[in-house]
């Protein structure tokens, strides 16, 4: 009889560290995903465009970005791919070529190259000419070097007096 009355209690004792092992399983499995912190993308802001050359209906442009990293760890960056519209047109799609890891709550300076269509250029210069900022969107991809993909999108005006110097003063 003690046999009978020994089983139920030994598989009950088993059967109570089984449960108790799988809860603390569980416990240990959520606290571990849930520190896990979340990446967001840098901020990212237009500071210049730059025409450097036109030809063959196609002028070469370069883009001085500041990418601001607000993670609290540093952002290893593989590459970025953008697009620039410049006053609601198309303007310039590019890749950069090389970007130095972003360090946690800093920032850095980027220069980026691509081509535009000279119509697109015209369409800002005509702007210019009447004296407003030129509206842009700039959008993309900015790639960490283990693939995760964040995407971006900034908005902004780039004022006239930017380009004042390499256009030359208004009479």
């Amino acid at each position: 009889m003690a046999t009978g009355a020994g089983a139920p209690l030994c598989s009950s004792a088993t059967s109570n560290r089984r449960r108790f092992l799988a809860v603390c399983g569980a416990l240990l499995a959520s606290a571990c995903a849930g520190t896990r912190p979340k990446i967001e993308p840098p901020t990212i802001t237009l500071d210049s465009v730059r025409v450097a050359r036109i030809a063959e209906a196609k002028a070469d442009v370069s883009l001085k970005l500041t990418l601001a990293n607000h993670n609290d760890v540093e952002l290893p960056v593989e590459r970025i791919e953008f697009d620039v519209a410049l006053d609601g047109h198309p303007a310039v799609s590019g890749r950069s070529v090389h970007v130095d890891p972003l360090p946690p709550g800093g920032e850095a300076k980027v220069d980026l190259a691509g081509k535009v269509d000279v119509a697109a250029v015209a369409t800002a210069l005509m702007t210019l000419a009447s004296q407003l900022p030129v509206p842009y969107v700039l959008s993309g991809t900015l790639t960490l070097r283990n693939g995760t993909a964040l995407s971006f999108s900034r908005k902004g005006e780039i004022p006239v007096v930017r380009f004042e110097g390499a256009m030359g003063g208004r009479p």
